[in-house]
């Protein structure tokens, strides 16, 4: 991509290369609850519980992008995984973030270990993205591929699926048809503990 010098590291190298961090993370699917959506929206039919929250280690992905050194006017990062699509007719899985948003966040990481052990295979593995606060959605798993962009990325993930209403709450009116749309991106608080 869009760098001084391309990285292709093995996992003993994102190991070795890379401070490891931990954090510790909620991953939940966009679609959880989506069987109680009203008006009902295409996608898997979900009811609650399509999340969970798992201590995850790796590297830094700001870490990655300052070993590669990110040129000036970079503007997205775009993520690939291992998986195909499961018919010729659907897009492959491609997500991005902002350049500015992942320098900001040290918690951006490029997980190889999930709850102190090796990353499982339905978990990802060899290595994910994990984007703590953020739907599942940009947290590609099999992760093969991270390219920066001098542009936005406009894969079909992010510009014409897993998007919501471009209004404050995130919805409209049932029966009506959004004026604009964003890509789904802050996960919403759904329950308070006290």
């Amino acid at each position: 991509g869009h760098v001084d010098k391309p990285l292709d590291p093995s996992i003993a190298e994102l190991q070795s290369q890379f401070p490891a961090v931990t954090v510790v993370a909620v991953n939940q699917c966009s679609g959880n609850s989506r069987g109680y959506f009203s008006p009902r929206i295409f996608g898997g039919q979900w009811a609650h519980g399509a999340m969970g929250n798992a201590e995850w280690t790796g590297a830094r992905l700001r870490d990655i992008l300052t070993a590669a050194g990110v040129k000036q006017g970079s503007v997205d990062v775009s993520f690939q995984g291992l998986d195909r699509p499961a018919l010729p007719t659907v897009a492959r899985f491609g997500k991005s973030l902002s350049v500015a948003r992942i320098m900001q966040d040290p918690n951006v990481i490029v997980a190889y270990r999930m709850n102190g052990q090796a990353l499982p295979m339905l978990n990802g593995f060899p290595a994910r993205l994990v984007v703590p606060g953020w739907y599942a959605t940009y947290w590609v798993k099999n992760l093969s591929e991270i390219s920066v962009l001098d542009r936005e990325f406009d894969g079909f993930w992010m510009r014409r699926a897993y998007l919501i209403p471009d209004t404050p709450c995130g919805c409209i009116e049932p029966g009506t048809t959004p004026a604009s749309t964003v890509p789904i991106t802050r996960m919403n608080v759904r329950s308070f503990i006290t």
